[in-house]
């Protein structure tokens, strides 16, 4: 560029000086207002080419970082899934070398495991839940037993307080019966059934039910006394004195009502029936 400029400034400065000096004069303006205007603009151009190549490089490097960074992170990624199965193909190797031959023997024992595990869990809670139903049974089982005794206290309570408003012997000796239904092994109901049928002159089975009585409570006296009546009404001296020392032995408060018992008359008077109440 510097060059061109030289040769054309020296071109100039020859036509200058081949001119006349007439023709030099009435020049006015500068002739070289031309060429600095085109120096200027080859300047731009060549500032613009400048800035288009280093937009160019600039490009580029861009997508060259830019298809670095995706080969780098492809390449991550297939390292990265490479040794996940380099880890999944050892450790099939050594569940193969353990003796795990395949996934179906793995889900097979695992199965098998799982089977053994739930079945001893399973038994174990039936086993609990047995003794638990069986404690609940025996619980209810009480439950019941009591509510019965109850109810049946509370039915013998009321059917002796019957009996001993009844005046009828017959209707007494019924409210007994039932007091037995209530309960068969009620002593007392059986010495006071047997106090009411010595009134029915019913000798024999007020022995009967004197012996009943004295089976299931040998130590209550009023059925040994009980017992002693029918036998001085059965004319069985020896008996009933026995059963009248056994009636006083056993309860020492019968003494003023045997004195006044009218079955004993028979005896009253003897030497024996003196000593066993004295």
């Amino acid at each position: 560029m510097f060059k061109l400029l030289a040769i054309l400034a020296l071109l100039l400065t020859s036509n200058i000086q081949a001119s006349d000096s007439k023709t030099v004069d009435t020049i006015q303006k500068p002739m070289y207002e031309p060429l600095i205007e085109r120096y200027i603009l080859d300047e731009l151009k060549e500032v613009r080419m400048d800035n288009q190549r280093i937009r160019s490089d600039v490009e580029k490097r861009i997508a060259k970082a830019e298809v670095t960074q995706t080969d780098r992170a492809a390449r991550y990624i297939t390292d990265t899934v490479g040794n996940i199965f380099y880890i999944i193909a050892g450790a099939t190797s050594f569940l193969i070398f353990a003796g795990w031959n395949s996934l179906r023997d793995i889900r097979q024992k695992t199965e098998e495991i799982i089977e053994v595990r739930v079945e001893q869990i399973t038994k174990k809670y039936n086993e609990e839940l047995e003794l638990l139903q069986q404690r609940l049974t025996d619980q209810s089982k009480k439950i019941l037993a009591n509510q019965n005794r109850i109810y049946n206290t509370q039915l013998s309570h009321s059917l002796w307080m019957r009996a001993n408003l009844e005046t009828n012997l017959q209707s007494k000796i019924e409210v007994y019966d039932e007091i037995l239904k209530v309960n068969n092994d009620d002593a007392e109901a059986y010495a006071y059934k047997a106090d009411a049928v010595l009134d029915l002159d019913e000798y024999e089975w007020a022995l009967n039910l004197s012996n009943k009585a004295i089976e299931i409570d040998a130590d209550y006296g009023y059925a040994y006394w009980q017992r002693a009546c029918a036998n001085a009404k059965l004319d069985n001296r020896s008996d009933a004195i026995m059963d009248l020392k056994t009636a006083l032995h056993k309860n020492p408060n019968l003494r003023d009502d045997i004195v006044n018992e009218p079955s004993f008359d028979r005896i009253k008077d003897s030497k024996e029936f003196k000593e066993a109440i004295a």
